[in-house]
């Protein structure tokens, strides 16, 4: 699916029809979407038993779609999906590069050794209380992405007004592509 992404963004679309990438391309999301159904489907059932067995489930993501009424079960379904998608490479790579932007760095090592050993004492998962108690982990991630922007490209649509940036033009309600 991600080898045909390129071609799907950047042609336009009246090519569809007529190039046997899109059917390919297709195909990848349909066998992410099946994946994704089984695997939350699995979830639910856990969290059924959690609720039969009246114990807490507040505070988990799934949780909160499901018990939000405006999302039918497809958007939940499409929402799970895309969050598992997008969360993989991109949060490896994220790690990937502050982990060699703190090799090369000593000093900023043993900085956010102690911003996390400040707040966490113990083996467990952070809570988000945790992590927003510790700026330097922050900084470090920020200042990754900064440098390694994980997401190649973006688009926005500009805003309502004709724009001028750096003596270029940019006319209102255009997708502007942004690459890295």
């Amino acid at each position: 699916m991600f080898t045909y992404s390129m071609p799907v963004v950047f042609l336009p679309n009246w090519t569809r029809n007529y190039l046997p990438f899109w059917q390919w391309y297709i195909n990848g999301w349909e066998g992410i979407f099946k994946f994704a159904r089984k695997m939350i489907d699995m979830k639910m059932e856990a969290i059924q038993k959690r609720l039969d067995a009246n114990q807490e489930v507040a505070g988990e993501y799934l949780t909160y779609l499901l018990s939000n009424v405006k999302m039918s079960s497809k958007d939940v379904y499409g929402n799970i999906s895309e969050l598992l998608l997008a969360g993989v490479n991109t949060t490896s790579n994220t790690m990937l590069w502050a982990l060699y932007l703190l090799s090369r760095d000593p000093e900023a090592q043993e900085a956010l050794y102690q911003d996390v050993t400040r707040v966490l004492k113990g083996d467990g998962i952070p809570t988000a209380q945790e992590v927003n108690s510790m700026p330097y982990l922050k900084a470090v991630m920020k200042e990754t992405l900064r440098m390694y922007p994980v997401v190649p490209m973006n688009s926005r649509l500009i805003a309502e007004n004709d724009v001028v940036i750096g003596g270029h033009f940019f006319p209102k309600k255009v997708n502007h592509f942004h690459v890295c």
